[in-house]
């Protein structure tokens, strides 16, 4: 089952890809074409060309920030769908995440320890503000992720970091 899932979001990155690339190149082509006009003229184009220059150097930029978007997307999904530990298995008994409420930094945290629940167990969250102890404990330095009684990480998670932590843990038996 994971082999079909690894396919199809390679499919999927693909289609990603391939559309990202053409309505980029297409948005940098209107861009580019306006430049060569405003600055040399082109002649023979056709009427709506010259009468709305505003909405093709709209549709240009616009073009070229959504295929960017689309490409970033499809090499952020590639690099998550191709990293795995050299040993396949969970690590760690339990992973707690401790948060607060509106915390953006604990939301990624989140995303990244759940986009690597294939060799995590499912992170248990706890809000430090329902708890005065936790408060005083961790006060503004959240997220904290604790493995297995052991903090690993405050502030941010970074993903190299965790896969680091995770190729360098003996799977559980």
């Amino acid at each position: 089952m994971n082999d079909r899932n690894d396919s199809t979001l390679a499919s999927t990155n693909e289609r990603l890809s391939i559309f990202g690339t053409l309505i980029f190149g297409f948005g940098l082509l209107l861009v580019l074409a306006r430049t060569i006009e405003a600055t040399f003229g082109i002649p023979n184009m056709v009427r709506s060309w010259y009468q709305n220059d505003w909405l093709w150097w709209s549709v240009g930029f616009i073009c070229v920030v959504v295929g960017a978007r689309f490409l970033a997307r499809s090499e952020l999904q590639e690099l998550t769908r191709t990293w795995r530990p050299s040993r396949p298995g969970k690590r760690f008994h339990t992973v707690v995440l401790y948060t607060r409420q509106g915390c953006h930094l604990c939301d990624e945290a989140a995303e990244t320890l759940r986009r690597h629940i294939r060799w995590l167990p499912e992170p248990d969250l706890k809000d430090i503000d329902t708890d005065p102890a936790l408060v005083e404990k961790f006060g503004t330095c959240v997220p904290v992720v604790e493995c297995d009684g052991r903090i690993r990480f405050r502030g941010k998670v970074e993903v190299t970091l965790l896969r680091r932590l995770i190729e360098g843990t003996v799977p559980n038996s």
